[in-house]
């Protein structure tokens, strides 16, 4: 009868080690599928803010050579009408933005003088 108890408790012993083994492998398993993810989320971050910061660069320079005929009317009128006869679209696009920038400024400017 002690045999037969032995036999089964190595069995039971041999059971309870593979489990654990399988529970270690299925842990390194979630722990590498994890770190895969974040990883991967950390580099598209990086993507997506390194984009943003060069779209923002070359937006500084477009706005600086702008920037250089901001006192000369004519000029500006030249640039509007080269604008609207080479891209309409552009210039119907530019013009819907700036006008809800403006919108927005002006609403934050409202609210910040009720304050």
């Amino acid at each position: 009868m002690s045999l037969f108890v032995f036999m089964e408790y190595a069995k039971l012993q041999e059971r309870i080690s593979a489990y654990r083994t399988a529970a270690f492998s299925y842990l390194g398993v979630a722990h590498f599928n994890y770190n895969s993810i974040v990883g991967g989320r950390l580099r598209f971050e990086r993507a997506v803010l390194d984009k943003k910061e060069k779209d923002m660069a070359e937006v500084q320079e477009i706005i600086e050579q702008i920037s250089t005929i901001a006192e000369d009317s004519v000029k500006i009128a030249n640039f509007a009408e080269q604008l609207v006869e080479n891209n309409p679209k552009l210039a119907e696009s530019l013009e819907f933005i700036l006008g809800v920038e403006l919108q927005e400024k002006h609403r934050r400017e409202e609210n910040a003088n009720k304050i």
